[in-house]
């Protein structure tokens, strides 16, 4: 009897979430007969791929509180994989400061995505309201993060939103960034692992050796510095000095846990953005899976 397939739906191939891309690839969810397709699906459209069954799992925890803000949802978060992804402000070589965006266009990711959000609350704060004063255009299908990299490149856009690897190599070629943007909003976004309360109902064994896999990847992600940054430097085509840098930024935030006191704080965040009440974290989650290892 072969493996089960299932579908796994992140946001973006990046170093956020290369904690699922070093599992995948190493064999960790293979060992326990899952066969993992990841497919791509930013900001609202990946809880909605879960939503809909074109994927069994997903990654934006963001969306789930979104969701569930706005009524009830058969969405639930069983792990937080990354705390505060990151994303910097990358901008062209001759603007120097934030006030030089003032009339400038920005390629940010989709709507509804920790970036977007966080982009256009940062902006507020210094003083440029988004669509006024700053021109956010959110990547929007059949747009790839790809294709806001070349078009930021190509001088369409004075800004671009993007997480690691991007920044190290469009620093290589004179681009800069201005800021990083979960620096400013500390504890306020999570990845995940999420699916539905059907699937966790029909497919209990199988989401529970999705977690086991998980889990034991990205513990050896973290334990194996060398065997990581292998992975990252071949993965990303990147220089070991640069895939060192990426594992190095990002290690302490690549997680398996459940912490419903982070979930509050995130949720607190959304509900103020979206200008409704708060819901609490047991509306979301599921907590029979955290402690498996």
């Amino acid at each position: 009897m072969g493996n089960e397939k299932i579908r796994l739906a992140i946001m973006a191939p990046t170093l956020n979430l290369c904690n699922y891309l070093f599992g995948v690839e190493q064999g960790f969810f293979r060992k326990e007969g899952i066969e993992v397709e990841v497919i791509v699906r930013p900001g609202l459209r990946n809880t909605q791929a879960v939503a809909q069954g074109e994927a069994d799992f997903g990654a934006a925890n963001e969306c789930v509180i979104q969701t569930a803000l706005h009524g009830p949802t058969d969405l639930r978060i069983l792990l937080q994989v990354l705390k505060d992804p990151m994303h910097d402000l990358i901008v062209q070589p001759e603007i120097q400061n934030l006030q030089d965006l003032r009339g400038k266009r920005i390629t940010i990711p989709g709507s509804g995505s920790t970036p977007e959000i966080q982009t256009r609350l940062f902006f507020q704060k210094n003083g440029l309201v988004p669509d006024r004063d700053v021109f956010l255009d959110p990547q929007v299908p059949p747009d790839t993060m790809a294709d806001r990299f070349r078009k930021f490149e190509e001088g369409v856009y004075a800004g671009l939103i993007a997480s690691p690897p991007t920044p190290f190599l469009l620093h290589a070629k004179g681009f800069k960034s201005l800021t990083e943007l979960s620096t400013h909003f500390p504890g306020t976004a999570s990845h995940g692992l999420v699916t539905t309360t059907a699937t966790i109902e029909s497919r209990r064994p199988m989401v529970e050796a999705v977690v086991r896999g998980y889990v034991r990847g990205v513990t050896a992600l973290k334990e194996d510095r060398g065997a990581a940054i292998e992975f990252i430097s071949r993965h990303f085509y990147l220089e070991p000095s640069l895939a060192a840098r990426g594992y190095d930024l990002l290690k302490d935030r690549w997680t398996a846990e459940l912490s419903l006191e982070l979930l509050r704080t995130e949720i607190a965040f959304q509900a103020r953005n979206a200008g409704v009440n708060p819901i609490t974290p047991d509306t979301i989650t599921d907590s029979r899976f955290f402690r498996i290892r």
